[in-house]
């Protein structure tokens, strides 16, 4: 099935809002029952003493669960189908172009309240997250672009976590690359390879649970203190093109999914996760 065969999600006007703000909120990606599940999933991760492991990160009461060796995505059984979701999925295939997808991370974040730090809003710097390798400069091509985000396991209300964005910072990011290589300069070297952006201003993205934030891989990005009673519980998603110009597409190796793995799989799952070609 080519990507013309594929039902379209979003509108016209949505597809160039995310073309000229980088961001999109897709509502409805998942159903109640599937927050419920895949939430529970989530938050059995915690021990029930809340001793945290050793390999577990923890930042001003963002807590991002990693497996030894630094390894950050959770592919249990039970979360498993996140990694395949119809409906983002068809979303991602259409914004790209292609149904020849690659999908990966699998991260987790869960955010406590924090009452501390006053009015401080990020948790986190503002940064790139870009799909091109430390030293090897940017393309700008459409093969090159690669669609993240994470759901939203639970309401995220302002003040309550949310993922932070620049509008149009896809933009600015490109702008400033071409305008310091005009001026002979390494764009990519910008605030600190563009882990450190403090000139720009962010909003939050807010949505109910069973929403996916979709961002544009030039997006500058970052995570905010929750101010709420309700911790944030989050499930991070990236997708690329297949192939991919920097070798994004490359799957984890097949001897990583043992038989309860594989038994959690739909079709489009192992495709997405290199399994079985398109």
């Amino acid at each position: 099935m080519g990507v013309e065969e594929l039902p379209r999600v979003l509108t016209d006007e949505q597809v160039a809002r995310f073309h000229r703000d980088g961001f999109l909120l897709l509502e409805n990606v998942l159903t109640p029952d599937e927050v419920a599940r895949y939430r529970a999933a989530v938050l059995d991760l915690v021990p029930a003493d809340l001793s945290l492991p050793e390999s577990w990160q923890v930042f001003n009461s963002r807590i991002k669960p990693l497996r030894s060796g630094g390894d950050q995505t959770w592919d249990t059984p039970e979360l498993l189908p996140l990694m395949g979701n119809e409906r983002l999925y068809r979303t991602v295939a259409q914004l790209l172009g292609t149904h020849r997808l690659r999908a990966f991370d699998g991260s987790i974040g869960i955010t406590l309240r924090n009452d501390a730090l006053g009015d401080e809003v990020l948790s986190q710097g503002l940064h790139v997250d870009a799909s091109v390798p430390p030293g090897v400069d940017f393309l700008f091509t459409p093969e090159e672009v690669q669609l993240g985000g994470c759901y939203y396991l639970t309401d995220v209300a302002p003040g309550g976590g949310g993922i932070h964005v620049v509008p149009g910072g896809h933009r600015i990011v490109e702008e400033e690359v071409r305008a310091a290589r005009a001026a002979g300069a390494d764009g990519r070297a910008l605030h600190q390879g563009w882990k450190r952006i403090t000139h720009l201003e962010t909003v939050e993205v807010t949505g109910p649970a069973g929403s996916f934030a979709l961002l544009h891989h030039l997006m500058p990005h970052a995570a905010s203190h929750n101010r709420r009673p309700t911790t944030r519980v989050a499930q991070f998603m990236r997708y690329v093109r297949v192939p991919h110009p920097h070798g994004e597409d490359r799957p984890l190796p097949r001897e990583r999914y043992d038989a309860a793995r594989l038994a959690a799989m739909s079709p489009l799952t192992r495709r997405l996760l290199g399994l079985d070609p398109w």
